[in-house]
């Protein structure tokens, strides 16, 4: 408060200053020293403007590092995983990028596609880990899902014990089910752990497109709009909750002993 006052008692003070000069050089006291006033008062206003414009965009700047930036919205920070922080911090640039454009007028909206997030996923499995996921024909025959294979090909290569199971929906066709084969044909070549089950042998609360890396994360595709081998993805959950890890791992395990080895 004392700062605050300074402050103004100096900017009056200044009008005062304005004041008694246009008296002493125009000698006509009375006019000029209100004439100084209504100046001073004038350069005081527009001083006091760009001040409280000033202050308004530190609070403005401390509230965004409050909502966006991670330490000071985390309570214990090194508690986060540093995956979900890699992925907040790429959705924070991307809303500081639209706020700046908005601002200026003008706005590219790009979203970052599901195949990549998915991709990324995988690749926080390490030499040792095991994955079991589950595929019910997302994305099959799409370039972006050979990627994803890829990946997981090399990640089977690279030691980790990876294993897919299958999902044959019940009113599965004669031609899903020939995609089916060569899908499972396919990542089987790839060292990939093939299994597979029929949809009214899941127990109930299954997750059809999901992945597990035991003991550490699991996540799940949305599927969005088409049908059959090419359904887009619309969202990706992901958890890290140890309740929710440990429940996944005991659904992934039900279904495994219900799925069989495809040879």
């Amino acid at each position: 408060m004392g700062k605050e006052w300074l402050w103004w008692l100096g900017e009056f003070g200044l009008a005062a200053v304005v004041a008694v000069v246009a008296g002493f050089v125009t000698r006509d006291v009375p006019i000029s020293i209100l004439y100084g006033l209504f100046v001073g008062t004038v350069f005081f206003v527009l001083r006091e403007h760009r001040r409280v414009v000033a202050q308004h965009e530190r609070q403005v700047s401390v509230m965004e590092d409050k909502a966006l930036n991670l330490p000071p919205t985390f309570t214990h920070p090194e508690t986060v995983d540093p995956h979900m922080k890699h992925l907040i911090e790429h959705e924070r640039s991307e809303l500081l990028r639209l706020a700046k454009e908005i601002a200026e007028g003008e706005i590219c909206l790009r979203s970052r596609p599901a195949w990549q997030i998915i991709n990324d996923f995988h690749k926080l499995a390490k030499p040792g880990d095991r994955i079991i996921a589950t595929n019910s024909g997302g994305t099959w025959g799409i370039p972006l899902w050979d990627l994803v294979v890829q990946r997981d090909c090399e990640l089977a290569d690279s030691g980790v014990d990876f294993t897919r199971i299958f999902i044959e929906p019940t009113n599965a066709t004669p031609d899903y089910k020939k995609h089916l084969k060569q899908e499972m044909d396919r990542q089987k070549e790839g060292r990939i752990n093939v299994r597979f089950i029929k949809e009214f042998k899941l127990p109930p609360g299954t997750i059809q497109n999901g992945m597990l890396i035991v003991d550490k994360y699991c996540g799940y595709a949305v599927k969005g709009t088409g049908s059959g081998p090419k359904q887009s993805v619309d969202e990706i959950r992901l958890f890290t909750r140890p309740s929710e890890v440990q429940r996944w791992k005991e659904m992934m395990e039900t279904i495994l002993k219900l799925s069989e080895e495809h040879k």
